[in-house]
């Protein structure tokens, strides 16, 4: 998994989503009501957050983590496992091997795979060099281009005659005999006409006649090798660029399998923990597993939604407003921008074409309409999320407004004592009530998590630098030698340019008066969510939760034989 904090629910300070609580400012914009510090000791006084601990015989509670992850799934909940890490002790042998020394095979076999891609970038290159000559050869011919086939006649066939013989050796005697022979066609192969075409006496006309037979059975005989070796290398260097491709497919699982098997101790805070582990004993054969998951589903409150509510679109209302977008995302202090900056990267998008174009244009490529300039998050959530949650997968309704949201901490352990082996889980549950643009917010964190995790794949086999393609890479270093030269602008793309510098200045001003976008229902309130704390949101949303929430709670206490 990812070496990236997860973008928690807080009470306001740090990073991560501020827990909205009666007469808070944000209240409307948007719901976010749960434990706000996840202090498991504050469960009495909450019906949101409990601690239920375990122990029995090695495999039970193991199963009981399957029995509640398949339990949440037939509730109609969508399960995510977002962070695992796993830490044992080398002298619990028989599990060190199946998984600790499982992930150094693995590193031996994605280091050869590198060093095999390696080799065959090598002979890639090769081939490659061979094909450019050849194919220069090629070109040569097409263009019928007798001069430079005779100086390559003169340069590498001819001088190898020998002193006194080769035509390199002769401008001593007949200085004009080089240039004479590039004078000549395939045709002059008779003495005495060359001699009067070329004004040369019969001694030079001699040599320039049989240097220009020996040339035209030379290049006839040339062409047919070059057909025949252009021929091989474009099959060899076609075959050396797919296994390279081939190579980094091979290796992905590979890598992803090694990224997932994340040890405790590889971060600070994992080898912190298990230096001060009260289980880990030397000596004593243990391990510690800790696993986090998500858990979601829309959120239906007891009272019915009145009727005055129109759906407009896909949605009631858009989920992706500009509160979230410029405070919860995009914020580099406070929003997911600040552990994942490529958020904020630009991107240009044609509202004709519907399309994102990642390179810095002023009008679209297609239809030549000016573009407007949004950012990377924009891109995915338009492409990315906002499709699924119209299609209603993974637990999203574009007809609800409000979720349950779950985070579920699952602390494994064990130890193999002289009297038998002993398993211990404890399941921390978190319970909230959100808004649909929080939980907008928290797809994203999930969809940043994996795009980080193909990111960090793709850096080891060499397909991207941080989030860049290598190839954009080098065309930023060497931005003349890589980039393609401009069309010329006609008078229409002038004018749409001057227009979309114009329209700029008027957006940049309106954009530091933006407020959370109104879609749909205005309300006569701040903001588009409940605002009524006591009455509502009490009443409504989060008895749904605590119902909820004591079913997971019974599930698992019914698994531990506790009524």
């Amino acid at each position: 998994m990812i070496d990236k904090p997860i973008f928690d629910f807080t009470n306001g300070k740090g990073w991560g989503i501020p827990i909205n609580v009666p007469d808070k400012p944000t209240m409307g914009i948007y719901l976010c009501n749960g434990p706000d510090n996840r202090v498991v000791n504050e469960e009495e006084n909450c019906n949101q957050i409990t601690k239920l601990n375990f122990t029995g015989p090695v495999g039970i509670a193991s199963a009981m983590y399957y029995s509640l992850v398949f339990m949440l799934g037939t509730e109609k909940f969508n399960v995510s496992k977002i962070d695992e890490w796993i830490e044992i002790s080398p002298t619990f042998t028989e599990y060190y091997q199946k998984t600790v020394s499982s992930k150094r095979q693995l590193e031996a076999q994605i280091k050869e795979g590198l060093g095999s891609a390696a080799s065959a970038v090598a002979d890639y290159e090769l081939v490659e060099h061979d094909l450019r000559k050849y194919g220069r050869i090629m070109k040569l011919f097409s263009e019928k281009d007798e001069h430079s086939l005779r100086s390559m006649f003169i340069d590498q066939v001819d001088m190898h005659t020998g002193e006194g013989f080769s035509l390199f050796s002769m401008p001593k005697r007949w200085p004009t005999i080089i240039t004479d022979f590039q004078a000549m066609n395939d045709t002059d192969l008779e003495i005495n006409p060359v001699a009067k075409k070329l004004n040369v006496s019969k001694a030079e006309s001699t040599i320039l006649v049989t240097k220009n037979k020996m040339f035209v059975n030379w290049k006839g005989e040339f062409l047919n090798v070059v057909k025949r070796r252009y021929e091989t290398l474009k099959g060899l260097e076609t075959a050396r660029k797919k296994s390279i491709e081939e190579y980094k497919i091979w290796l992905k699982p590979y890598i992803s399998r090694y990224k997932m098997t994340k040890l405790g101790s590889e971060s600070a805070l994992g080898r912190a923990n298990v230096f001060k582990s009260f289980s880990d004993l030397a000596g004593i054969s243990t391990y510690t597993n800790n696993i986090t998951i998500w858990a979601w589903k829309d959120l239906k409150p007891t009272e019915a939604r009145k009727s005055d509510v129109i759906k407009e679109g896909d949605f009631i209302i858009h989920p992706y407003d500009s509160y979230v977008r410029d405070n919860l995302i995009l914020d580099p202090k406070k929003g997911l921008a600040k552990e994942y900056p490529w958020l904020a990267n630009e991107r240009f998008y044609c509202s004709d074409c519907k399309k994102y174009y990642a390179s810095k244009t002023d009008l679209c490529p297609k239809c030549k309409r000016p573009v407007e300039k949004r950012t990377v998050a924009d891109e995915v959530v338009e492409e990315q999320i906002l499709p699924d949650w119209k299609a209603k997968r993974f637990a999203l309704n574009p007809s609800e407004l409000y979720y349950s949201f779950f985070i579920i901490d699952v602390f494994r352990s064990g130890s193999r004592l002289t009297i038998g082996e002993i398993e211990d889980i404890t399941f921390s549950v978190y319970a909230y009530a959100i808004s649909q643009n929080i939980m907008l917010v928290k797809l994203l964190e999930l969809k940043c998590r994996e795009m980080e995790f193909e990111r960090y794949i793709d850096e080891i086999i060499g397909l991207k630098l941080g989030q860049e393609d290598i190839m954009d890479v080098v065309k930023k270093e060497f931005p003349l030698l890589f980039g393609k030269k401009g069309e010329e602008e006609n008078a229409l793309d002038k004018f749409m340019k001057e227009l979309r510098v114009m329209f700029s200045g008027i957006s940049r001003s309106s954009s530091a008066m933006k407020m959370p976008k109104m879609e749909g229902i205005m309300f006569s309130k701040p903001g588009q969510y409940e605002t009524d704390y006591a009455d509502r949101i009490t009443k409504y949303y989060l008895n749904v939760i605590g119902g909820e929430f004591n079913m997971i709670n019974k599930f698992l206490k019914g698994k531990m034989g506790v009524g």
